[in-house]
């Protein structure tokens, strides 16, 4: 996720649909969390947003399904075909910045409108597995948070066919929760 910090978590406004995303930008901020996304991201080529809504659903003790875990994929995937075509062109864009600082204002344009693309589909995601959340927008530190997470993202890193990954998805559950340390 492009750009997560310095942004609000919530506004006024607010719908209770945005719980996952409250806890993206919240887990993202969180010490050597962002690096870890995004060498999932680059490296693997996880979809960084679909692993925060696991860790979501497992800091509220949801136990994910396949079915269920199937719901969420198919929900993320087309707004992530866009998210990643957005990536794309402002990572170009980035590149022509260095030599040209009038792309400036375009690679900020860019990255908002991927981040915003990020952003309905993290909403996207919390619709799918809406049936399954007692309260999205009541956080809560579920004891089995780290089992439930190391548990459901390697289910995914199969899906995806990122095995590879799962040593980074461990270590992003030791960085969301720190008590999870063996």
């Amino acid at each position: 996720m492009v750009g997560l910090l310095g942004l609000p978590g919530s506004s006024p406004t607010a719908s209770p649909r945005d719980a996952l995303w409250r806890f993206a930008v919240r887990t993202y901020a969180l010490p050597g969390v962002a690096p870890l996304c995004l060498r999932l991201q680059d490296e693997h080529g996880v979809d960084v947003d679909v692993v925060l809504g696991l860790l979501w659903l497992a800091e509220r003790g949801v136990e994910l399904d396949e079915a269920s875990l199937t719901a969420m994929l198919d929900a993320a995937a087309p707004v992530h075909a866009r998210v990643e075509q957005l990536r794309v062109l402002r990572r170009a864009v980035s590149s022509d910045r260095e030599h040209d600082p009038r792309w400036q204002s375009t690679y900020e344009h860019l990255k908002a409108a991927e981040l915003a693309a990020e952003r309905v589909e993290l909403s996207r995601i919390e619709a799918a597995v809406a049936p399954l959340v007692v309260d999205p927008a009541a956080p809560r530190a579920h004891d089995r948070a780290p089992e439930l997470a190391g548990l459901a993202l390697p289910r995914y890193a199969e899906h995806v066919n990122a095995r590879e990954s799962e040593p980074l998805l461990r270590e992003l559950v030791v960085r969301t929760w720190p008590d999870a340390r063996a």
